[in-house]
């Protein structure tokens, strides 16, 4: 099996049609129809169900199909990062964030602007993960807690939380509330991997306060919806508060500092970082007014 067979079959699989296939891979139909059989050859099966000239993945295609996504991904990152290694360039700066604030947005926005090329990728939950690399990332932004002492950082900005409810909800018209009215609400958490709940959830535990009934989600879709049907309240950070604004739902600020906490951004170590990403890094402390000589 060979990678340009997967690149041909994921192809094949998007557009379902192995005409249009051939003309966007710039090989003629039948040259392209001679690699699926031979793919399929290898494999012992059919990967799809033929219905004239359109094409629909079996359940071995749809197996193959995730399988291949996973390793042609892998291997342009490898690539990638070959060429970084090969050259000291790059225009790929990876981010791992425990939550994406507005002004982060506007930062990368920014440094796009003055370097057209930059490309970002930014995984969202590493408060989930078990144990990080921070040689994984270019860019760390974290809370300042126990779990992340072992990396060196600065304070970035806070992060407030607000409480969201569906209109209509007793707290729905209070311009602000303090910790205690949280006492007897149905309240939702965000909770993802093994042994993560949100913040919140362990301010909440901290103060004792009794609630009258606890649920989880695992993602902000089902999150939203949970408090827009009405079904209970939940802790919004002000990164995500975009999401939660507009139709039914109301978000209600937390006059309790408890329910903040202080961010800060790690780099990797300065002879690890390339040209590209330390100019990124400048850009960054210079954005945010970062004082290098407070280090966390």
């Amino acid at each position: 099996m060979r990678m340009a067979q997967l690149r041909y079959f994921v192809t094949i699989a998007q557009l379902e049609n192995l005409s249009q296939a051939a003309e966007l891979l710039h090989l003629t139909q039948s040259s392209l129809s001679k690699n699926l059989s031979t793919l399929e050859a290898e494999l012992g099966m059919p990967l799809f169900q033929r219905n004239g000239r359109h094409l629909t993945l079996n359940p071995a295609g749809a197996r193959l199909l995730e399988f291949s996504n996973m390793v042609l991904r892998e291997l342009d990152y490898t690539l990638d990062d070959m060429r970084l290694l090969s050259t000291g360039t790059g225009s790929r700066i990876r981010i791992g964030t425990a939550g994406m604030s507005p002004e982060l947005t506007l930062c990368l926005a920014g440094f796009r602007k003055k370097s057209p090329e930059a490309e970002f990728e930014i995984t969202g939950d590493i408060e989930s993960m078990e144990h990080i690399d921070i040689n994984a990332f270019d860019m760390l932004i974290c809370p300042l807690e126990l779990k992340y002492k072992k990396y060196t950082g600065y304070p970035l900005y806070e992060e407030h939380y607000f409480l969201a409810v569906r209109a209509g909800h007793p707290l729905a018209g209070k311009p602000f509330i303090r910790a205690k009215a949280l006492e007897g609400q149905d309240v939702v958490f965000m909770r993802s991997g093994r042994g993560f709940e949100e913040y919140p959830y362990r301010i909440s535990s901290a103060l004792a306060l009794r609630f009258h009934s606890v649920s989880y989600a695992d993602k902000r879709e089902y999150h939203r919806q949970m408090i827009s049907d009405g079904l209970c309240a939940g802790f919004v950070p002000d990164g995500c508060a975009s999401f939660y604004r507009g139709g039914n739902l109301r978000l209600i600020p937390i006059q309790d500092r408890r329910f903040s906490r202080q961010m800060m951004v790690c780099f990797r170590r300065e002879k690890t970082l390339s040209p590209y990403v330390r100019e990124f890094r400048n850009y960054v402390f210079d954005y945010f007014s970062v004082d290098t000589k407070k280090q966390t």
